[in-house]
């Protein structure tokens, strides 16, 4: 094969997989998980030092019954260059055979986005002033545009590598995010944060954002957020909020009582409306759980004046047998229609939240405890109507008095 240099590729690996050649993206086959690619993937991220065949070999076939893993290499090889071409690649070799070692062939230069990413980090590291680290992980944290081949995620060596890049990423994001806010530069730290959350939503870069926003006087826009994020983690993955989350949201509370405003304007703010319709909401007041814990605190401090009966009910949707639902699918479903039962069954002036996807808390105002039962039977009834016969729910109750008295 004559001995040239062809054009440089681009490939991204970050947020998903792509191959770009001279300015064109290319699409090698059907599917972007196939062997074939999979080997190329392995090869490129090693870059210039190359990677063992053995360790190819396992990282391919980790899970798999060869009788001839060698052969099997060799003839992906084979195919992955008979593909490439097919692709409308130049035909090259694509991978060397160097010293025992599977390297990339010169001959075609390649970027790859994840060895840029940590090629940069590295750099960053070896900064000597803030500046000049801060400059390398900022072009780093813009590379690093979503998890790593999220389409393989199943392998165990992109579970590795995976793994590996996300620390490296939160190590950015966490040095970077400190240093934006010393130079009180709040509009960058929060672009930062935003990024971070976006690719890895559960991993608390809310609270990080909400901060950026109070720094910024944006109080209202990091309560709006707040909120959202805790129904996201109620309602993927049945949660209450993180400790974070929660002392993000006594900072938070502290700084809205600070911002001026007509008190008209606030009014309709504090009104209650339905999501739709405009209209105030019916049955019982479901809340986000911070929320239910200000008014459980409050309706303590009524209890002790006014000597007002309050109950704290705790309902547990269970199988026929008295077990939890163990599966998800099913469980999340019988918990939206436990909201409603709720909803449709309690006062106006009761109060409730969902603590997981298999329970709910309930705050019963002006309850005798023989009344509790009752209330119990009620929603059982409603969550059979909605849910059918086979719905179970188990509860426990007990007084505020005595919850009181049982912690002091």
């Amino acid at each position: 094969m004559e001995n040239r240099m062809f054009g440089t590729m681009e490939i991204r690996m970050l947020g998903g997989f792509t191959i770009s050649y001279d300015g064109q993206e290319i699409a090698l086959g059907r599917s972007s998980t196939a062997k074939f690619i999979q080997l190329l993937q392995i090869v490129w991220l090693h870059g210039e030092k190359g990677i063992s065949k053995e360790q190819v070999m396992n990282s391919l076939y980790d899970r798999e019954q060869v009788s001839n893993i060698n052969n099997s290499l060799n003839n992906l090889i084979y195919r992955m260059r008979r593909q490439m071409v097919q692709a409308g690649l130049p035909e090259a070799m694509y991978i060397c055979n160097q010293d025992g070692l599977c390297v990339i062939d010169e001959s075609i230069p390649v970027n790859v986005d994840a060895v840029e990413f940590k090629r940069l980090m590295e750099k960053g590291n070896l900064s000597v002033g803030e500046s000049e680290k801060a400059s390398y992980y900022l072009k780093a944290a813009k590379l690093y545009q979503g998890e790593f081949l999220p389409a393989l995620s199943t392998e165990t060596w992109v579970m590795m590598e995976s793994l590996q890049l996300k620390r490296v990423f939160e190590t950015c994001v966490r040095w970077l995010g400190d240093y934006l806010k010393k130079q009180k530069d709040y509009e960058a730290a929060y672009r930062l944060y935003t990024r971070a959350a976006k690719i890895y939503p559960f991993d608390d870069w809310q609270v990080h954002q909400i901060d950026s926003l109070i720094y910024r006087g944006e109080y209202k826009e990091a309560y709006r957020l707040y909120d959202k994020t805790v129904k996201m983690y109620s309602d993927e993955l049945g949660i209450p909020p993180s400790g974070p989350m929660l002392k993000c949201y006594q900072r938070m509370s502290g700084k809205l009582t600070c911002c001026p405003n007509e008190l008209q304007v606030i009014k309709s703010e504090l009104e209650e409306f339905e999501e739709e319709g405009g209209q105030y909401g019916e049955g019982a007041y479901c809340c986000s759980y911070p929320s239910f814990l200000d008014a459980y605190r409050l309706m303590s401090r009524i209890m002790e004046r006014s000597g007002q009966s309050v109950f704290l009910m705790l309902c547990t949707l269970v199988d026929y047998e008295g077990k939890m639902i163990q599966n998800q699918e099913k469980l999340k479903k019988r918990s939206d229609l436990l909201k409603n039962a709720i909803q449709q069954s309690l006062r106006r002036g009761d109060a409730y939240t969902k603590y997981s996807n298999s329970q709910y808390l309930v705050l019963l105002v002006g309850t005798k405890q023989e009344d509790c039962s009752v209330v119990y039977r009620r929603i059982n009834r409603k969550l059979k109507e909605l849910a059918g016969p086979r719905a179970e729910l188990s509860f426990n109750v007990t007084s505020l008095s005595n919850l009181h008295r049982a912690l002091d």
